[in-house]
């Protein structure tokens, strides 16, 4: 019996490395690796981790070793300590995976090898695209695994994942292959034991229900997301502001809110990858961004980290990096171009020599300048919300301050009369 490994994701001369647990699905691969494959690739090895959980691991582990050696496979063990994990009462399947994960990362750069494969199959597919449908893990993702996919310095590759459980068996019974059975594997009270041993099983026993039809809509769904993506991907490259200098991106509100819902997620989604935003935000999350972004606020704080502020301000939706550069007060005493925060002030000769020293400084409470051709004072508060100004450019303004202690001009907002023909402010940007 020939099995379908599918070995697409190698060529002859790399170094390849099997994640191996000594079940019937990593064992009969390694056969067909050892076997029929043996001239595909240039050197073999493999990574087992032994959990230290069940009384039998240390049984495995030997059967392993001897195995590797019998068939001059080169093998690495790695012991796992998750006693802290298990007196909490937690769950310990995602702090395993996470742990393999971290050594299988470092035993791939220490050999140096190309490609990682692991013995995951068709079944496996099934119960991944189930459990991420009926768990609602499917707007945002590919409903199953993928064939191969980069991590680190390395690809991973599931050879298997065209191949069924039932075509396994039947491969280890024709070449009596050894393997150990994880007794784990029938409590079904983790929830894709459940799935796999329960609910599939049921579905599959009614004739008009085939569970190998989620294939089908895995298939379909990774063209939908692509469409998605792409989408995407062209709103951020076409309608979206950036400022590299100071890792600001800024969107239009009424832009953002016309994409459908999808799409805005993918954006977010994108735009986090592209600035290692690594905590994952929920669907729930981005819900309750999106009604604030459709509501009347004109300024709010949607998230925030030590180095992150993403915020709603008048028209725009703005993710940008979370420092605030303090600028301190410069004392101007003669005709000259000078360069503040964003802005590029030009003093001309004709100032009137009786306001030196000039002061350039940000805002302070209370600030207020007399009003071009009215009597009265406005705020400089009051001037910036009138302008839409948003929070984080409030204190970048340059506030000018002459000898007699009158603030004459704040940013290009306002000039006072006197000084337009011996003063100019130009707002350079934030590239």
């Amino acid at each position: 019996m020939k099995l379908n490994v599918n070995t697409e994701g190698w060529t002859k001369d790399k170094h390849i490395v099997l994640a191996v647990s000594t079940g019937v699905d990593s064992m009969v691969l390694l056969h067909e690796l050892i076997t029929r494959l043996k001239d595909s690739y240039a050197k073999l090895t493999c990574l087992h981790v032994n959990h230290n959980i069940r009384p039998i691991a240390k049984e495995e582990e030997y059967f392993l070793k001897q195995f590797c050696k019998a068939h001059h496979v080169e093998l690495y063990v790695r012991h796992l300590d998750l006693s802290d994990v298990i007196e909490k009462g937690n769950s310990i399947e995602n702090d395993a995976r996470v742990a393999r994960y971290q050594w299988f990362d470092e035993m791939m750069y220490e050999l140096k090898a190309d490609i990682l494969l692991t013995a995951h199959h068709q079944d496996d597919q099934i119960e991944t695209i189930f459990y991420r449908v009926m768990t609602g893990r499917s707007t945002r993702s590919s409903l199953g695994m993928a064939y191969q996919t980069t991590r680190a310095s390395y690809q991973i590759c599931k050879p298997l994942l065209s191949t069924t459980k039932n075509e396994i068996r039947d491969y280890q019974v024709m070449h009596r292959v050894p393997y150990y059975e994880d007794e784990t594997n029938t409590q079904n009270h983790y929830v894709r034991n459940d799935i796999r041993n329960r609910i599939l099983p049921e579905i599959n026993e009614n004739a008009q229900l085939a569970t190998d039809q989620l294939i089908k809509l895995k298939e379909w769904h990774d063209e939908q997301l692509e469409v998605i993506n792409n989408e995407a991907v062209a709103f951020i490259k076409q309608d979206i502001l950036k400022s590299v200098k100071t890792q600001k991106y800024t969107i239009a509100r009424s832009q953002f809110l016309n994409l459908r819902h999808s799409v805005k997620m993918a954006v977010l989604d994108n735009l986090f990858e592209q600035l290692q935003i690594t905590r994952s935000i929920t669907e729930k999350t981005y819900n309750e961004w999106f009604q604030k972004l459709e509501g009347n606020l004109t300024q709010c704080t949607l998230y925030t980290t030590d180095k992150w502020i993403i915020h709603i301000a008048y028209d725009k939706f703005i993710i940008m990096a979370n420092y605030d550069v303090k600028h301190f007060p410069i004392q101007i005493t003669h005709p000259g171009i000078y360069n503040y925060s964003h802005y590029q002030i030009d003093v001309k000769h004709d100032f009137p020599a009786g306001d030196f020293p000039l002061v350039i400084r940000t805002r302070r409470d209370g600030d207020k300048f007399e009003l071009n051709g009215m009597e009265g004072h406005k705020k400089i508060s009051r001037l910036l919300i009138d302008h839409k100004i948003v929070q984080s450019e409030r204190n970048q303004l340059p506030v000018m301050v002459n000898a007699q202690n009158e603030i004459i001009a704040v940013g290009t907002l306002y000039l006072k009369n006197k000084y337009e023909q011996s003063i100019f402010i130009r707002y350079m940007g934030e590239e």
